[in-house]
């Protein structure tokens, strides 16, 4: 089926691109609004900042477990499930009394985006053929990289007509509009049925302890406290080996499907993509401290550099879909975009380029072109071979690797700061925080550009389908046959196998 055939799958996919849009709205909105929100609650700003932060925990720690949550529901009644959790979560935030309060309606919204991501990507690629797929994730795509860029506007507006409170009341109405709107789009489509392993408590008990130390190791970190941020580090490592012991062992129980792993672009994109995500979540960061602590320029101006990173990837990705597209080559596009994001970044490391504002933020737009040709490749190369009933264990084994890099990327900057400068940020130290900063960003870049390098030369794109076996597909209270292609690999020939 493709999802370009008619205009309701063009409302499938408006209305999954939306939500998406409004959980990137949501992580990024409240940045603005941090310092009426501290004075309000009568909080510390670094507390209401890890409070608003524990949305991304509850979808590091949420995500693994979201397929075997409601079970019993579809993917379309999933999707909309996560969508009323985000709106009653969000009317929870806007009347919060005090910081617990808040932290605990983030975590509850950061639960509903969780079942929100997967349903919805499942949907959308289950139903696309898949040379069209990179045209689809750029779609996808968009509407979230939109969302930073117009935060900030929203977020002022907002707070000029009332208060923060307003700011979460806006977020539970689109919220509660999008719930409407997808039950007519979304519960026509046909989901893959797939097979449901029982989940493994025990891995995910162990899953849920390693990701919660490395956010307490982020929170001691920002806080320059090198013991417990240590103590966190021994607990996350700890757990994260035990929980790969756990995994490796064949059991009926199930947290991730790791034989998903032997699809090389499904590998390529968790190894691979999760240093480039690293790298391109930290650099930011980085970037902005250095900024605030050595610039003279106001902070409206600093913050701009977001704007055109935002802008130069949102720009880029209409131009990089039709380039994969027609890419013959799946390993040089991965290599050329590895090694453009890689010189985009080592730029920074030019001690003058910050002097003309203009000069800055054009390697800021130059830095988002480059990582959006590769950030769709990966989005969009990692899924290719996987057949529509593993489609859902996929997008869950992604999500929470993604959202675990996010995290990483977090405690990078913190890390550097509580090791190698505490408590002498300002001054002469924070051009060494930015020289360290920059240096491991740019190194984790480099490592994509050798995993591109790695790639083997043993498949080619538009591979002649092979037809399997009917496959049964659920949709809504519907039950369909589909037939289920899948690219015959041709090992003779060189080109690399892409969407």
């Amino acid at each position: 089926m493709n999802i370009h055939g008619s205009g309701s799958h063009h409302a499938a996919l408006l209305t999954v691109a939306s939500a998406f849009f409004l959980e990137v709205l949501d992580a990024t909105i409240m940045i603005v609004a941090i310092i009426p929100l501290a004075d309000d609650l009568g909080a510390s700003i670094s507390g209401v900042t890890l409070a608003l932060a524990a949305y991304l925990l509850a979808l590091v720690v949420f995500t693994p477990a979201s397929g075997h949550l409601f079970k019993t529901l579809g993917l379309a009644q999933r999707f909309q499930c996560g969508l009323l959790i985000l709106c009653l979560a969000s009317l929870a935030c806007a009347s919060s009394q005090n910081l617990y309060m808040l932290c605990i309606a983030r975590l509850a919204q950061g639960f509903g985006s969780a079942l929100i991501v997967p349903a919805g990507r499942t949907l959308i690629l289950a139903n696309t053929d898949k040379d069209q797929i990179p045209r689809i994730m750029a779609w996808l795509i968009a509407p979230a990289l939109v969302a930073p860029i117009v935060a900030p506007s929203i977020a002022n507006v907002l707070l000029s007509l009332g208060n923060w409170r307003l700011i979460f009341g806006f977020i539970a109405f689109c919220a509660a509009g999008l719930i409407a709107i997808c039950r007519a789009t979304l519960f026509a489509l046909p989901a893959p049925a797939a097979r449901q392993h029982p989940l493994d408590v025990y891995a995910y008990g162990l899953w849920a302890l390693s990701s919660s130390a490395l956010f307490t190791m982020f929170v001691a970190g920002s806080n320059s406290r090198p013991l417990f941020t240590l103590l966190a580090a021994i607990v996350m490592l700890y757990a994260g080996m035990r929980l790969y012991q756990r995994l490796c062992q064949a059991t009926d129980k199930q947290l991730f499907d790791l034989s998903l792993l032997n699809n090389p672009l499904f590998k390529f994109n968790i190894v691979s993509g999760s240093f480039f995500r690293i790298s391109i979540y930290a650099f930011p960061t980085v970037l902005i401290i250095h900024l605030l602590k050595t610039s003279d320029y106001p902070p409206s101006s600093i913050g701009h550099c977001l704007l055109f990173i935002f802008a130069g990837n949102l720009l880029a990705k209409p131009v990089a879909a039709r380039i994969l597209a027609n890419s013959h080559s799946i390993k040089r596009y991965f290599l050329y975009s590895a090694l453009a994001t890689s010189i985009t970044l080592s730029v920074f490391f030019y001690p003058r380029l910050s002097d003309p504002l203009p000069v800055l933020w054009l390697a800021c737009a130059l830095h988002g072109c480059a990582r959006s040709f590769q950030f769709l490749g990966y989005s969009s190369s990692s899924l290719r071979d996987i057949q529509p009933s593993r489609m859902h264990h996929a997008n869950i084994l992604l999500g929470a690797v993604m959202q675990h890099n996010a995290l990483i990327a977090q405690a990078v900057p913190a890390l550097l700061a509580a090791f190698l400068i505490p408590s002498r940020l300002p001054g002469e130290s924070s051009d060494g925080f930015f020289n360290l900063g920059m240096a491991t960003v740019t190194v984790l870049s480099l490592m994509a550009v050798v995993s591109a390098l790695r790639m083997p030369n043993s498949s080619r794109q538009g591979s002649p389908p092979s037809t399997a076996s009917p496959t049964n597909v659920k949709a809504g209270n519907h039950t369909h046959s589909s037939v289920v292609t899948q690219g015959a690999e041709d090992e003779s020939r060189e080109a690399e196998n892409h969407r």
